[in-house]
């Protein structure tokens, strides 16, 4: 009987302990160069976490102007881009009219701002029904690609 209430006390301990968190990566040590890019560029802001992607980059996640921002680096410590979530408001009436005549019935679900060495968009996601495409416009509103 003592095995039996010993098991029934054991069992949940082992439950717990066989639970872990495997959906994190392995943390990311950055280098001088990326926190003197982040520094430099994003004044204040604050490192909350960096890990690596399934495709290489290294993403750091910070808080910077009371906004949580994507920053992206090479394996290098490139800067590729920075995003970060927007309002859809904040989206320009031309780029929603644009949207509005190129992807009919579509309503905007998310908008992001992203950063670019290239140069600033929107990246856009919009859906009808089961659809759903993602699209870069210009700081001016002008559909720019469907990604």
């Amino acid at each position: 009987m003592k095995r039996i209430l010993y098991f029934l006390f054991l069992l949940p301990a082992l439950v717990f302990a066989a639970c872990n968190d495997d959906d994190n990566s392995p943390a990311v040590v950055l280098s001088d160069t990326v926190k003197s890019f982040i520094s430099t560029k994003y004044p204040g802001a604050v490192i909350t976490d960096a890990e690596r992607t399934p495709n290489g980059l290294i993403e750091v996640d910070v808080v910077h102007d009371s906004k949580k921002k994507d920053i992206y680096f090479t394996q290098n410590d490139e800067w590729v881009l920075t995003e970060w979530d927007v309002p859809v408001a904040s989206l320009p009436q031309a780029a929603v009219d644009g949207i509005n005549v190129q992807y009919p019935g579509y309503f905007i679900d998310d908008v992001d701002y992203v950063q670019a060495s290239a140069g600033d968009y929107y990246l856009v996601n919009v859906e009808k029904g089961n659809f759903e495409k993602d699209l870069k416009v210009s700081l001016d509103g002008t559909v720019i690609d469907e990604l």
